[in-house]
């Protein structure tokens, strides 16, 4: 497998001059279509176009079961996979609602990508998706930098050679201003997207995940942050699910202080989840990334992100998500 990378000049990068002199970045560039307020980007499978949700918030790529069946994918047994009961392999994940899900697990002899062929190339299966095939997620876009503008219908996968010292926004011309945070690089096993947020004051574990339409707050998350699902000013807003099919009550609350690295925001409203996951206390999802353009500098263990215009937090979509494609991991 080789990814076709275009190398570009670093000479608009930020950062000391002598840095940047030895920053170059290689990419590849992805078209992306927003179907509503989730990103499609196509691909090929056994030589078969196929659409597929960029999923930023997915530890792994998914199959449509009935997809996989259809090409006659192959499935991985646990005997191919190092045991010595031959059965049928598969994943113990985590749904939104925070319930546990056991997925089958199925190899491709072609899956063409981002200007690449991929031979053997494994998907999860599972049912559920609407109008796409499946989707990619972090087990094909965690080794590189990924650049996501969706609201330009465009994502970048990203190979900084030299970059260590530069600064990344390389987009950000003066007088444009930029935002940064840390990425939580504490467990090398976990390749989601992770950052800390503060929310009323209270630091939280924030996933950046493309693959959920409408950003949201677990119930639990915003009890500690001093909002409750009863308290004054929050509304009901019906139910949704995530790849696990549990139905997830939400609401939408005002929060009078969110910030997200560098970025304050100040007296807006937030959706709410009725959620048991521990693994994650907040979703940044597509809203954020189309009102942002963002550089998840997986390299440098940063994010860079820009403003780009419009609401960051679209509560006025949670009913619109919770009847459409699914919104989270």
């Amino acid at each position: 497998m080789k990814l076709l990378f275009v190398a570009v000049a670093a000479a608009a990068l930020l950062g000391p001059a002598a840095a940047q002199a030895n920053c170059t970045l290689a990419t590849i560039q992805i078209p992306v279509k927003m179907q509503g307020l989730t990103p499609v980007v196509t691909a090929k499978l056994q030589g078969k176009p196929v659409k597929l949700i960029l999923d930023s918030g997915s530890f792994f790529s998914y199959l449509d079961r009935n997809v996989a069946a259809q090409l006659n994918l192959k499935p991985v047994t646990a005997t191919e996979i190092g045991s010595l009961v031959p059965q049928a392999a598969g994943r113990q994940t985590e749904g939104v609602a925070g319930r546990a899900v056991m997925d089958g697990l199925v190899t491709a002899k072609s899956f063409e990508f981002a200007g690449a062929s991929f031979s053997g190339a494994e998907f999860l299966t599972t049912g559920g998706f609407d109008h796409v095939s499946g989707l990619i997620g972090q087990n094909l876009l965690h080794y590189m930098d990924d650049e996501y503008d969706l609201k330009d219908g465009v994502v970048r996968l990203v190979k900084p050679r030299g970059c260590d010292a530069v600064e990344l926004a390389y987009w950000a011309k003066a007088p444009m201003t930029y935002s940064m945070a840390p990425l939580d690089t504490g467990d090398r096993r976990d390749p989601h997207t992770i950052i800390t947020v503060e929310v009323n004051g209270v630091k939280l574990r924030a996933y950046l995940d493309t693959g959920a339409p409408t950003s949201f707050i677990t119930a639990q998350a915003a009890a500690r942050a001093g909002v409750s699902t009863t308290g004054p000013g929050v509304t009901p807003a019906g139910f949704t699910h995530g790849l696990d099919h549990e139905p997830v009550r939400t609401w939408v609350g005002p929060f009078a202080d969110i910030k997200i690295g560098d970025e304050e925001i100040k007296n807006t409203r937030l959706s709410i989840g009725e959620s048991d996951t521990t693994t994650f206390d907040l979703l940044l999802g597509a809203d954020f990334f189309l009102a942002h353009h963002v550089y998840v500098a997986n390299s440098q263990g940063k994010i860079y992100f820009t403003y780009s215009g419009g609401p960051v937090f679209r509560t006025a979509d949670v009913a619109d998500a919770a009847s459409g494609a699914r919104p989270a991991d």
